[in-house]
């Protein structure tokens, strides 16, 4: 039978565990709900296993059973590190674990952990490079070293001698960081400094840098800057100017774009033997020397006039002979003449006798004036002369573009107030006059310049225009009554 008090001393048996019961005492080999005041969990030990093993909580036991057993490893460890000649400066951390430790043989401290101290006694860095005649450094030696090139430290020694190593550079003024290791093996201790001088040594002397372009068939029109710069020079041998760079003068390159086009030109062109059989062959008898497949070749036609086409065209079979291939008249009687609208004029050439004016009038132009002219010839040299002219001195631009004229001759027109119909008659009758050419007046319609059109020329045809509506659709007239 169970005594009264048993249960009083039962709790404070638990109590005197660290831990407090939460239901009264079951029995001593019965799990008693409690709470362990050190960890705060709720447990269910048995009092018999509480007077046993001395603990309540079994989570909280294992921790110091823990905790034993690693105070027994870290004073073994301990004892393991001063065998070996090092002195621990942290708490152990475990055996494969980094151990901040001094080597008492030379004060060094450092990072090993006790795995490698025990399979590497001597893993002293410091040992090691002094054992094997390499400098070992200090911070004072370290600082006379950075001293010797002019560097004052701007923080502690990082203690190793591959690590940057913040510093200003007394020379320059300048914050670098480099590596004592670097600065020992004579590197230099400023990168910039270093490029410095690197391109003071490399800098050419303007003196001789004007002999070498001079040389080179140059005259410099500028100081000399730099050898990878342009140079503004004259080429010599062509009078052109230029922009060379020195140093691409030195590589054996021309400098002169001109010329150097021009002997590349020269290099693949045809040569004139070639050239003037391939012109022999279409019919054409060259009477000047070869001047490039590109250019102009006067030469007689099997028709005997002569002609002026280019090689490239002649041999792809286009401009052999205007006046063999040409509806054109060339050689025969032909027109010049000017039509108007309200807003510009045109000025043309056609044959004698042609339909040309009439398709100009069906698409709203009105004549102005047309003159007659011996030969083709003629006329197409006043009617250039005449566009030439507004281009190049009365500085008019082109007034219609090509989709306003599909019957062609846009680049013929310009405005009527830049140039009015009686002023282009005059300037033609000027031009003819001035190279011999006999013109006669054909007609002349507008002889007003206040004569001007009403209406300004289409792209749209007299019947198409006849065909656009003027006048209301039924369905429009019938929305007219019904709103009336």
């Amino acid at each position: 039978m169970l005594r009264t008090d048993a249960g009083e001393e039962a709790e404070k048996e638990l109590r005197a565990a660290g831990a407090t019961p939460l239901v009264p005492f079951p029995g001593v080999n019965r799990p008693w709900r409690s709470v362990h005041d050190r960890c705060g969990r709720e447990i269910t030990p048995s009092l018999s296993n509480v007077r046993r093993k001395g603990s309540a909580c079994r989570h909280c036991s294992r921790i110091d059973a823990g905790a034993k057993r690693k105070a027994g490893l870290a004073a073994a460890a301990e004892a393991t590190l001063r065998a070996g000649g090092w002195e621990p400066l942290e708490p152990y951390p475990g055996a494969d674990r980094a151990w901040k430790v001094r080597h008492n043989a030379c004060g060094t401290e450092l990072r090993r952990s006790l795995d490698t101290i025990r399979s590497k006694p001597g893993s002293c860095n410091t040992c090691f490079r002094a054992l094997h005649g390499h400098n070992v450094w200090t911070a004072e030696s370290a600082a006379i070293a950075f001293a010797q090139v002019g560097l004052t430290p701007l923080e502690p020694f990082p203690g190793s001698s591959t690590k940057p190593w913040k510093a200003r550079h007394e020379p320059c003024g300048r914050t670098v960081s480099p590596r004592l290791g670097n600065v020992a093996a004579g590197q230099g201790p400023c990168n910039l400094c270093g490029l410095e001088r690197m391109a003071e040594a490399l800098r050419t002397d303007p003196t001789r840098a004007e002999a070498e372009i001079r040389d080179a068939g140059f005259e410099p029109l500028v100081a000399f800057h730099s050898v990878d710069s342009p140079w503004r020079s004259i080429h010599v041998a062509c009078g052109r100017e230029a922009a060379p760079t020195l140093s691409n003068l030195r590589r054996g390159q021309g400098g002169c774009v001109a010329c150097g086009l021009a002997a590349l030109s020269e290099r693949f062109r045809m040569p004139e033997t070639q050239a003037r059989e391939a012109m022999e062959q279409i019919g054409l008898i060259p009477l000047d020397p070869y001047p490039g497949s590109g250019r102009p070749w006067r030469c007689r036609h099997t028709c005997g006039r002569e002609v002026s086409p280019t090689l490239s065209n002649a041999k792809a079979g286009r401009g052999i002979c205007r006046y063999c291939n040409s509806a054109f008249p060339y050689d025969g009687p032909a027109i010049v003449y000017l039509v108007a609208d309200r807003e510009a004029v045109k000025i043309g050439i056609a044959a004698a006798g042609s339909s040309r004016i009439a398709t100009h009038e069906a698409l709203g132009w009105v004549e102005a004036w047309q003159l007659s002219v011996p030969t083709g010839d003629d006329a197409y040299a006043l009617e250039q002369a005449i566009v030439t002219w507004w281009r190049d001195v009365l500085r008019a631009p082109q007034y219609y573009s090509a989709d306003r004229m599909p019957q062609y001759g846009a680049t013929e027109t310009v405005a009527w107030d830049a140039a009015a119909p009686s002023v282009v008659l005059d300037a033609v009758l000027s031009l003819a006059r001035s190279a011999a050419i006999e013109v006669s007046l054909i007609s002349r319609t507008l002889v007003a310049d206040d004569n001007r059109p009403h209406c300004a020329a289409t792209n749209i045809g007299p019947r198409a225009r006849r065909r656009q509506p003027t006048q209301p659709a039924l369905f429009e007239l019938e929305s007219l009554t019904d709103s009336a």
